[in-house]
């Protein structure tokens, strides 16, 4: 009897599709080609220094920011323009291929999300892999998240702050 027996990996737990790991330039990459991307900020990002460096990638790539949980309040305080969705409102809005997106333009095809809480967003994630092929999800988040098509790798506060300098950098 030759049964190969595979150990069990919790960060394969998500399916065959697994999340691809993105630097800053990769993650650059993603954001110029896309051409409507949203960027969707929780309520992890309130007091946060990475809060600065979220409006200033959003004003970069001019992408529309939807705030979820209490961080429009936040944002609201720093000067920061965003509009508010509970966020699961805005994955099951994101699902319609339809749907005008937040500016009336057109659905979005590229969703950062960053900010929001781990098991929220890995459900939302998952939903948008499973019902939404039309769009490609990224997470600036500093923790790994599977079930989005890309992610920035676990890592600690100083080196996640300057993954999103670099992303932020005005050229």
């Amino acid at each position: 009897m030759n049964e190969r027996v595979i150990p069990w990996q919790p960060t394969v737990i998500a399916g065959p599709k697994q999340a691809l790991l993105v630097t800053p330039e990769t993650a650059e990459m993603m954001i110029v080609k896309a051409k409507r991307p949203l960027i969707v900020v929780g309520p992890l990002i309130n007091d946060n220094p990475a809060q600065v460096l979220v409006s200033k990638i959003a004003e970069k790539w001019n992408i529309p920011i939807v705030s979820t949980g209490d961080a429009f309040k936040s944002l609201t305080e720093a000067g920061v323009p965003s509009k508010s969705y509970g966020l699961v409102e805005i994955v099951n809005l994101l699902k319609d291929p339809e749907w005008k997106g937040v500016s009336g333009e057109g659905n979005h095809d590229l969703v950062l999300f960053i900010g929001v809480i781990y098991y929220m967003g890995s459900q939302g994630l998952s939903t948008l892999k499973h019902f939404a092929p039309h769009l490609k999800t990224l997470t600036l988040c500093k923790f790994f998240h599977s079930n989005a098509d890309a992610s920035f790798p676990n890592m600690k506060d100083e080196e996640w702050l300057k993954y999103l300098e670099k992303l932020a950098k005005i050229d």
